[in-house]
């Protein structure tokens, strides 16, 4: 029988090959977390840093709403296609069907570079899934004082806290087995940016320090 087999035209070809997954914003949030992580785990337990606190945890709020935001206009305005949930299971789903019931092949090399791979997205995965829960569980603590919210807010924080771990965990294994430091592209590039994305890492920039002034004003 007669296959006919299907091509993208030259100009589609031309604009996936285009598509970044890491723009200019998506590194400038990745650092907001990183540090707004960092320093609301630094300040939980001490009570005179409880304001400098739940201001890093409004922060971590604030960064997961552009994140969101990023993730539908980014490949409409900016030209870019931020990796979204469904990309990070089509990196899961082919290891665990492959190798899920061959523990024979569990020491091979090819194996490590899926398990690191797959590890890397599914910590991304638990971090973006802990984020709001941990920041929700802060905020209505503080707002009720109850003594059992707080417990569930340190539980939330301290999974979010081993996703991070399991995060870098898989980046090293994963760079040491490709002999290529994969973090650099989350900080710096060489690609150019549109003017869209210039303006709303500007205006992103603009409401985190209104925040921050609004917030200890």
């Amino acid at each position: 029988m007669l296959q006919l087999k299907y091509s993208q035209p030259r100009f589609f070809m031309t604009q996936n090959k285009t598509m970044s997954s890491t723009d200019l914003l998506i590194r400038f949030l990745h650092i907001i977390i990183i540090l707004s992580f960092t320093g609301a785990y630094l300040t939980g337990d001490a009570e005179e840093w409880h304001q400098v606190h739940m201001a890093f945890g409004y922060t971590l709020g604030i960064s997961l709403i552009l994140r969101i935001l990023w993730q539908f206009f980014a490949p409409r305005l900016a030209h870019t296609q931020p990796s979204a949930v469904s990309r990070r299971f089509h990196v899961i789903k082919p290891f665990v069907q492959r190798y899920w019931a061959q523990p024979q092949q569990w020491l091979s090399p090819t194996f490590l570079k899926a398990a690191s791979s797959s590890l890397f997205q599914l910590s991304i995965l638990g971090v973006f899934c802990l984020l709001p829960l941990t920041v929700l569980a802060g905020f209505l603590t503080d707002y009720t004082q109850s003594h059992s919210l707080k417990e569930v807010h340190e539980l939330f924080a301290n999974l979010f806290l081993a996703s991070v771990l399991l995060h870098l965990a898989a980046l090293t294994l994963n760079s040491v087995l490709l002999k290529k430091w994969l973090a650099k592209r989350m900080f710096w590039g060489a690609e150019s940016h549109s003017w869209f994305t210039l303006f709303t890492l500007v205006l992103s920039l603009g409401v985190l320090v209104a925040f921050w002034l609004w917030y200890f004003s």
